[in-house]
């Protein structure tokens, strides 16, 4: 026969077990109700490719150390209430993804996304950033990095539909372009065969951009992540 005292721990014992139940299917089920982050019309969402020719080269030109190292971007489009597109210039044009396939793309692996929203003082372009960008999809994608032949790059493509929103004054800038890996000085190989087949030369030091500069803007926020 138990005491009224052991009774009475029993049930406190009780008590703290149910709990530390509640409290871990309460953790268990956070992720399914507890992101409030809304994405928005006209957010940039910038991504982390996995490794490859293209992303390696990108990554050893622009990357900076210690920080995420993107090699790609998208601007969101809110094609219908709640129904989310990204409109990115990719080969072999610019094109509108669903926004499942863009954070996952079908068959590769999963990069790693992140939001970047631009700031109040800038949010009035983006309507007409919208306009000029679902202009541009069909359009061939710049394997040249040309910024002047009407065809578009993933940073480029942004660049350009926020200048054409702002009276053709450039909101994000131009900077001169390297393709040189930040370690060893040299060209990767992949840069010199992509351009070799071109039949061009590697446009080192023209006008362009990149999504891991246009991360780092001041014009923008970074506002959520899309993890692993």
């Amino acid at each position: 026969m138990l005491s009224l005292n052991e009774n009475k721990m029993n049930m406190q014992a009780l008590k703290h077990t149910m709990l530390w139940l509640t409290l871990l299917l309460m953790v268990a089920w956070v992720p399914a109700y507890a992101d409030t982050f809304r994405l928005q019309e006209g957010d940039l969402i910038f991504q982390e490719g996995c490794q490859g020719d293209m992303n390696g080269a990108i990554k050893a030109a622009t990357g900076i150390a210690g920080s995420r190292q993107f090699t790609h971007v998208g601007i969101v489009w809110e094609k219908s209430p709640n129904h989310f597109m990204v409109i990115e210039a990719t080969p072999p044009a610019v094109t509108a993804t669903p926004l499942a396939d863009y954070l996952h793309p079908p068959q590769k692996c999963r990069p790693y996304s992140v939001v970047g929203r631009l700031k109040q003082p800038y949010r009035h372009l983006i309507p007409q950033a919208m306009v000029q960008a679902q202009q541009k999809i069909g359009k061939l994608y710049d394997n040249a990095f040309d910024i002047n032949n009407d065809q578009y790059y993933c940073s480029e493509l942004i660049y350009q539909i926020f200048k054409e929103a702002n009276h053709q004054q450039p909101l994000f800038p131009l900077v001169a372009m390297t393709f040189r890996s930040k370690q060893t000085g040299e060209f990767p190989a992949y840069w010199v065969e992509h351009f070799r087949q071109l039949n061009i030369p590697i446009p080192e030091g023209k006008p362009g951009n990149n999504p891991a500069d246009m991360s780092r803007s001041d014009l923008i926020d970074l506002v959520h992540a899309y993890g692993h």
